[in-house]
């Protein structure tokens, strides 16, 4: 009788160790899942949108994107670390727009605090008279992006000289092409 009762109790004793470490494991997953949630501003054309961004009990928002959007993200991994990738394009008043690109912690420690900012110049345009003529100057740069051990920019930028006469057309008057590659720790 006493052998079945000592067996009991064994059973029970793992009963609950079992359910220690389930309920632990199942804490520990769910503390490393992350939600995404966007917020448009809706009435306002020139606001920021909103990326609200959840990791267990951490919870912090990015403001960017244009006409209300919030920024595109994904999650990217360099050299086995996560983080979370933002970048927007925004334009300014006259031909001017800009990207933002960020990449984030996801740690608990350092939750969303930005390891990589860097802001491009995408496209300018100028207005200048030139011999009387008026001429509109344009920058225009396209970026490629590849995330490998780092974060490498394959850069091109053409500037052009566009006449405001009918059926004048642009003059390239430069290019060049460079990369710009960027380790993350």
């Amino acid at each position: 009788m006493k052998i079945k009762k000592n067996e009991y109790k064994m059973k029970f004793y793992n009963l609950i160790i079992i359910l220690i470490f389930s309920i632990s494991f199942a804490n520990a997953q769910q503390k490393s899942e992350i939600s995404f949630e966007e917020i448009e501003s809706k009435y306002c054309r020139n606001c920021y949108g909103s990326l609200v961004v959840k990791k267990g009990s951490f919870s912090d928002t990015i403001y960017g994107g244009q006409w209300g959007n919030s920024v595109n993200y994904k999650l990217i991994k360099i050299e086995d670390k996560e983080y979370l990738n933002t970048y927007y394009r925004y334009g300014y008043p006259g031909g001017h727009a800009v990207l933002e690109y960020k990449i984030h912690s996801i740690k608990e420690q350092n939750f969303l605090d930005p390891v990589f900012e860097k802001s491009f110049e995408l496209y300018r345009e100028t207005h200048r008279d030139y011999n009387d003529v008026p001429t509109n100057y344009i920058f225009d740069r396209t970026i490629n992006i590849k995330i490998k051990n780092g974060i490498e920019f394959d850069i091109k930028l053409v500037v052009s000289y566009c006449p405001e006469v009918e059926d004048e057309p642009c003059d390239q008057l430069f290019e060049e092409s460079y990369i710009e590659f960027y380790k993350i720790n």
